[in-house]
């Protein structure tokens, strides 16, 4: 997976060559969101977000503190 940023260049060349499914409508492309995003996420994937299942409440606060870990 490459981490560059795709251009509307690169979309509109995925379209024609067929990589994204799309229906016309005159002037007009029709791409579902699904079809997208999958086609997107051949550049950069989403992150994945794990959470910390044991956690030691916090004495010293009235809210409950989570914690989120990116990779």
């Amino acid at each position: 997976m490459s981490d560059r940023i795709p251009t509307l260049a690169d979309l509109c060349s995925a379209i024609a060559e067929g990589q994204v499914s799309a229906t016309a409508d005159g002037c007009m492309y029709h791409i579902n969101a699904f079809e997208l995003r999958r086609y997107l996420n051949k550049f950069r994937p989403l992150p994945t977000i794990s959470t910390v299942a044991a956690q030691e409440p916090n004495p010293h606060s009235d809210s409950q503190d989570w914690s989120i870990s990116v990779a």
